[in-house]
């Protein structure tokens, strides 16, 4: 393998969280009051939670809502959600199973999500000491797309970025990890390859390991 480290996403490359945030929003709103059903919830799994609940409040006419404390909530049922539930993609332990014996590979986690999500999944899975880095939420001041986690995680693990690849599952993923300079492969799972992907070299799942391998040389 031509790279000495190899970082991905958590939502939507490890983690099929999606139904679990727009459930934990939808259980939520109805306690403040608000029934929404799962489409009018499905931004709230590509956008921050503090954005999407002040957005609501603003569509509404709500001044002065509690954003702090009802987000606070949500990811509180978030994360009991997820640790009931962890749901790897179908391959994902397989594959860390396969990288991490490989002393001359570091492999992390880049995400825009926050931190006790990423670790009650990594617990419910038996995977908490699978990474050699976790960059989450609160590690840096701005998200994807900007560059600022993926060169948190280099500087971690003391690598360089031409010597690291990234696997994300979205349009401003793939630009965080490109403007960080690093390599890049297109995850889609239930997503094909097209505008989001542009020309990155893209793989329909994570269950064959020798595919990602061999984009890596």
């Amino acid at each position: 393998m031509a790279v000495s480290a190899l970082l991905f996403d958590f939502d939507g490359v490890l983690a099929d969280t999606e139904n679990i945030h727009v459930a934990a929003w939808e259980r939520t709103l109805a306690r403040f009051g608000l029934v929404l059903d799962d489409d009018a919830c499905a931004p709230a799994a590509e956008v921050d939670d503090r954005e999407f609940f002040a957005e609501l409040l603003r569509a509404r006419g709500i001044e002065h809502g509690d954003v702090e404390g009802w987000t606070a909530r949500k990811q509180a049922l978030a994360v009991e959600l997820l640790r009931g539930s962890p749901r790897l993609f179908p391959g994902v332990a397989e594959l860390i199973a396969t990288l991490r014996p490989r002393p001359e590979l570091k492999i992390g986690i880049v995400s825009t999500t926050r931190r006790s999500n990423i670790e009650a999944v990594l617990a419910a899975s038996g995977l908490v000491d699978a990474f050699d880095v976790v960059i989450a939420r609160e590690d840096v001041a701005r998200p994807k797309p900007d560059p600022a986690g993926y060169l948190l995680a280099l500087e971690r693990l003391g690598v360089e970025a031409r010597d690291a690849a990234a696997l994300e599952d979205s349009a401003v993923g793939l630009d965080a990890a490109r403007a960080a300079g690093l390599r890049v492969i297109a995850v889609g799972h239930r997503r094909p390859a097209g505008h989001w992907s542009g020309d990155a070299p893209y793989v329909k799942n994570l269950r064959n390991p020798d595919e990602i391998f061999a984009h890596l040389q």
